[in-house]
């Protein structure tokens, strides 16, 4: 993102007739301050909505009203997003919360319940990822894939979707390392947000990887199954 500025900044004091007079070290140092420049005038003026379901936006804040929001994201989209949709939103490194507690809406959670179980949310969508459960169900898909080919055993199809149901069993694990910060993991909303999603992202991972598997393992038994035929 910043390489057009180095090397702009590199030729312009070649032009002028600096680059001849500074040291090496010299010129990383004024390069570095030019990105870090950057960097601040970048994370300054970004802003950021933060759904009720845990996702964030990133871009600009074009317009506010009491109903909806217009929003330019990083890739210069815009969006028009309803205000019952959002939590909060950060404009200048400040975050101000739309979201109001009110039961006939449907918002039951307390206004500080609520940006714990959005907080965790938030947290499940950045951190978690369900490598363990991802593996293994693509070993399993695969094992079933390969011979459901070999014994011409169709009920293996199952595989799949009794693998997702039986990760349902397990709770989830909060990945401390991983979190900015950790005051929130003693809140009940936070971890019922977290739980939520982490529990959402590993199912849908199972049954994934599980059919994926199964896909790679079928074909892996047609190619050897049909060559030692032949």
């Amino acid at each position: 993102m910043f390489l057009p500025f180095i090397i702009y900044f590199w030729l312009l004091l070649t032009i002028i007739g600096v680059n001849s007079y500074i040291s090496l070290m010299e010129r990383w140092f004024y390069i570095f301050l030019i990105v870090l420049s950057c960097w601040s005038i970048n994370a300054y003026g970004q802003d950021k909505i933060l759904f009720l379901n845990g996702k964030e936006l990133d871009g600009r804040l074009l317009d506010k009203t009491n109903y909806e929001f217009t929003f330019k994201n990083t890739n210069g989209k815009e969006f028009t997003i309803d205000k019952y949709r959002v939590f909060s939103y950060i404009q200048n490194n400040k975050e101000s919360v739309v979201y109001e507690f009110d039961t006939l809406s449907g918002n039951f959670l307390k206004v500080e319940d609520m940006k714990m179980f959005v907080y965790g949310e938030r947290d499940a969508y950045l951190t978690y990822k369900p490598v363990i459960t991802n593996t293994l169900g693509f070993a399993i898909g695969g094992t079933a894939g390969y011979f459901m080919h070999k014994d011409d055993n169709f009920l293996l199809i199952s595989v799949p979707l009794i693998y997702t149901v039986a990760t349902l069993i397990f709770p989830t694990k909060v990945n401390q390392h991983k979190l900015k910060d950790t005051q929130y993991l003693k809140q009940d909303e936070y971890l019922r947000g977290y739980e939520r999603i982490a529990r959402s992202k590993r199912t849908q991972g199972a049954l994934k990887t599980t059919l994926v598997g199964m896909g790679a393992g079928f074909l892996t038994s047609f190619i050897i199954n049909n060559s030692s035929k032949k």
